[in-house]
């Protein structure tokens, strides 16, 4: 008898084990919703806009990303301000999505209980131990709910406490506006939770947890299971200019536009996609970079993105990219051994990822460079555009060979040493201050003051 009641119990559980589902929307408004143009944390008229992009990574990421905070935060301009106050965006993937998040959501209090909470915590064993619970082992046996909807209710109770976008939207603090990025394993595409990407399949993003958000973004394969959302875009009738379309202008991005595009009007077809099954971000672009070169293509190209920039009295935009990945060595050339089957996996995601990471970086730099060489013969034509300063924060900008070797051994993990987490924070503090297009940014600004210090200086 205490077998079968057992068995019944662990009945109803797999039962009723089923994630959490996406809301509907109710109707489609574009003045509505966690979008860029709602969102606290727009340009303040001093003519600087910053925008971050942090990478995957687990907690070497999230370590990392975090010293690049600090440093912004240490940061005093000529007008007193913190370089970290003007920062107007985060795009995140993975592991750089805790730290963005938790910024995002309470500020400042990040650099007072994060690295206890989080960082030095053993994220990783406690999840562990929470999936081989008797309860959630049963849930787990159901078809609808899997280890990364696990994880989200963790990373809640860790960290965001129920917080939905929602409540991003209503923030009364200013704060960056957070893009966190998964990919649609289905068509290897990037999905951001924006409300404008939701519009795309009819969903209410206001109600959505930024926990699970979070969990999808860092789903890395075979350790996670993807986080499933609803498509309702044959409920919500299409109103409004809510999809960028393209133009009929004859120009080098007019292919790659519509490329982009017909990726987006493909979620209108429910038929072909009713449900989008997300994973870990690194998948489509580990930087997330590729989100503005997408904006910067769906716009028609930098003049038009500078144009509305200079409209709205940005002089001076700083891309800061914080990239932690690390090029893991193999020697599996000196060995006549086969290599493991989970090893040869591992390395083809992270040399492929890294692959990738690389022609995103040149395609943005030769953007920008085709962009400048163009804007100099046109100047008398355009004006004075905004300067862009592209400012990359990677291990390999350290000068220590000893030091850059030890980050490439650091692993891809959701738990770190204390010693280690130390020093990926310094790390990231130290490889902003000295970046050189970093020190550049400073430099100008300080001579845009009609007297101060040659440098802005840095708070103690």
């Amino acid at each position: 008898m205490p077998l079968l009641a057992l068995a019944l119990v662990a009945g109803l559980l797999v039962g009723c084990a089923h994630a959490p589902r996406n809301a509907p929307l109710v109707r489609r408004d574009p003045e509505a919703g966690y979008r860029f143009q709602t969102a606290h944390g727009q340009p303040d008229g001093t003519g600087l806009m910053v925008a971050l992009f942090f990478s995957g990574g687990g907690s070497r990421a999230a370590a990392f990303s975090y010293g690049v905070l600090r440093e912004l935060a240490a940061t005093r301009l000529p007008n007193d301000r913190r370089m970290l106050d003007e920062v107007t965006t985060i795009n995140a993937v993975s592991g750089g999505t805790f730290t963005a998040a938790y910024y995002c959501l309470y500020g400042d209090r990040i650099f007072t209980d994060y690295e206890g909470l989080f960082l030095k915590r053993d994220i990783q064993g406690t999840m562990l131990r929470r999936w081989l619970t008797p309860a959630n082992s049963v849930r787990l046996l159901s078809s609808y709910f899997g280890r990364s909807d696990l994880a989200a209710e963790y990373y809640d109770d860790l960290l965001f406490h129920g917080a939905t976008y929602g409540d991003l939207a209503k923030a009364t603090a200013p704060r960056p506006f957070l893009v966190i990025n998964a990919t649609n394993i289905s068509t290897n595409t990037t999905v951001q939770f924006t409300q404008d990407q939701f519009d795309l399949i009819g969903s209410d993003l206001s109600s959505y947890p930024v926990s699970r958000a979070v969990a999808a973004s860092s789903a890395v394969p075979l350790l996670f299971t993807p986080i499933t959302l609803k498509n309702y875009a044959d409920r919500v009738p299409a109103t409004g200019p809510y999809l960028p379309l393209p133009t009929s202008a004859s120009d080098i991005f007019a292919s790659y536009r519509a490329e982009l595009t017909d990726n987006l009007l493909s979620y209108q077809d429910v038929t072909k996609q009713p449900y989008v099954h997300l994973m870990d971000g690194g998948l489509a672009d580990n930087l997330s970079l590729r989100n503005l070169l997408d904006a910067v293509t769906l716009a028609g190209g930098w003049d038009n993105v500078m144009d509305r920039l200079r409209g709205r009295g940005v002089t001076k935009l700083a891309v800061i990219v914080v990239n932690a990945a690390v090029e893991a060595k193999q020697d599996w050339s000196h060995h006549e051994e086969t290599p493991g089957m989970t090893s040869v996996i591992a390395a083809l995601s992270s040399s492929g990822i890294n692959r990738a990471t690389r022609q995103t970086v040149t395609l943005f730099e030769d953007s920008l460079n085709i962009w400048r060489f163009q804007r100099t013969r046109r100047r008398s034509e355009t004006g004075e555009q905004p300067k862009i300063y592209f400012i990359a924060v990677d291990f390999h900008g350290s000068k220590d060979p000893a030091e850059r070797a030890f980050f490439d051994s650091v692993p891809t993990s959701l738990s770190l040493p204390a010693a280690t987490t130390d020093r990926l924070i310094r790390s990231g503090e130290r490889l902003l201050r000295e970046s050189p297009a970093y020190r550049s940014l400073l430099t100008d600004l300080a001579m845009d003051q009609p007297a101060g210090p040659s440098l802005p200086a840095r708070a103690r």
